[in-house]
This record gives structure tokens, sequence and C-alpha cells, in this order.
């Protein structure tokens, strides 16, 4: 019995032997190969392509949460004061008109570069002023809110509106 079992053994790793001998050769194995990088790219793209798509929809997201937002304050508000305060109706500049605006006065910069992971010097100005703007000019946006916009955290979007205003809280 053991003898059998012994000679199957054998005979299996003979078999597993020769096939990767065989795969060695290299024939099959570049073709896979090119196959699988080839494979490897189309993913890349299509997965840069959703992460642009999702920031986008991330980006009218925020906007048109604000906006109902403060729509449905300046409602609130208009049943309380009767229409007093005519501020809260007024129409808010959206994301990427605000960043638009800022990036005009940074040539070569991009949206793509400011949401990006790179901590290139030229790119840390231009990502504060947007932050900063969009802070300023949007205050119905949480800091959470503008940090998922600009893909960072909240603390670092409360940390450039410190250092950029001079709050000391």
């Amino acid at each position: 019995m053991e003898n059998s079992q012994s000679a199957r053994q054998q005979r299996h790793y003979r078999a597993v032997r020769e096939r990767l001998v065989r795969a060695g050769d290299g024939g099959g194995r570049s073709a896979a190969m090119a196959e699988l990088r080839f494979e490897l790219s189309e993913l890349t793209a299509d997965n840069a392509t959703k992460a642009r798509r999702i920031a986008t929809l991330e980006a009218d997201l925020a906007d048109a949460e604000a906006r109902l937002l403060a729509q449905a304050k300046a409602l609130l508000g208009g049943r309380q004061s009767d229409g007093v305060d005519s501020d809260r109706t007024e129409e808010r500049p959206s994301i990427d008109t605000i960043v638009a605006d800022v990036l005009a006065d940074f040539p070569g910069v991009s949206w793509e570069d400011v949401i990006s992971v790179r901590r290139e010097r030229r790119l840390v100005k231009p990502r504060h002023a947007c932050m900063r703007a969009v802070y300023e000019s949007r205050p119905d946006l949480s800091l959470p809110r503008i940090g998922r916009i600009f893909r960072r955290d909240h603390t670092t979007v409360l940390a450039v509106v410190k250092a950029t205003t001079g709050h000391s809280d």
C-alpha cells in the first residue's frame, strides 16, 4: 500500500516538474504576462476615470446639499422673520466657481493638482487658498464636508483656516 502511494506521489512530482520546466521556456509565459500587463493598464485607467467621476459627484453632492440646506434655512427663517433677511436667500457660488477664481491666480495648477495626494511646494499655496476661499464663501459647508471635497481630513481644513485667518481658538 505504501509503495503504491509513494509511486503515485513520485509520478505527481515528476509531472509538476515537467510543467514547471515547460513554463520556464517562456513561450506561453511571455504572452500571458503581456496579456496581464494589458489588463492591468486597462484596469488602472478605468480606476482613474472612476476616481475622477467620484470626485466630481462628491463635489456636486456637497454643493447640492449646501444649497438645499440654505433653502431650508431661508424657508424656516422666512416663517419666523417674515422674509426680512434677504441675505439668506442670496444665491451662493458653486465650489467650481470659487476654485476656478482662486486657481486663476495660480497658472499651471489644475483642480486635479489641488485634490491630489502630492505635496509639492508649488501646490501647497493654491490648495490652501482654495480651501480658505471655499470656507469663507460657503459658510453653509461644514469642515468635514470641505475636507471631503478636497480629499483631506477636516482637521487639515481647520489648520489651514486657523493659519491663514489668524484664529487662535
